[in-house]
């Protein structure tokens, strides 16, 4: 069974191995340049774990995904920006547990981390040219709300309606 906790230094290298994994299949399979990997150097994933809000979806002791939950996205949702929504990145699960609905459940996972900060709504981007990732995202309850374009690359904005509730998310 799949565990979700916060990310902890020690994750470190794991979680690089995993954005690295995905950043070359990204490319290799699917054509489309969405993350670099010198974008995960060491200090950065250390950096990341040390100031945001990441969870890693831990299975067997062994970290198979991992996202972040972030507060504030005004540069990526502009006008529609709103603080009663947590905004979920750089969400990874392994390829070798792909199709082990890991995504899925980190989304809900984070739908009630978020709802037990007190708030109503799940965003999150995705790249605009790949149309799998986009349908994978309406599949898990997204609704589409606009694009956000940034010269060479586009996002796809989606949110996701929540129950706020009590803390209960360690």
């Amino acid at each position: 069974m799949v565990d979700i906790r916060r990310a902890r230094p020690e994750d470190a290298e794991a979680l690089r191995g995993l954005y690295i994994e995905a950043a070359m299949w990204i490319r290799e399979a699917r054509g489309f340049n969405q993350w670099r990997e010198e974008t995960f150097a060491g200090a950065y994933i250390e950096q990341f774990i040390g100031s945001r809000d990441v969870f890693a979806a831990v299975l067997d002791g062994k970290p198979v995904g991992c996202f972040s939950v972030e507060w504030e996205d005004e540069e990526i949702w502009g006008e529609q920006f709103h603080r009663n929504a947590g905004y979920v990145h750089r969400l990874v699960v392994s390829r070798e547990h792909r199709g082990q609905a890991i995504g899925g459940k980190m989304l809900d996972w984070a739908a009630e981390y978020i709802g037990s900060q007190g708030k109503s709504w799940l965003r999150l981007d995705c790249m605009a040219d790949n149309p799998p990732l986009n349908r994978y995202y309406e599949r898990q309850g997204m609704s589409f709300k606009g694009r956000f374009d940034a010269g060479a690359w586009s996002a796809n904005l989606y949110e996701r309606r929540i129950e706020p509730s009590e803390p209960k998310c360690r």
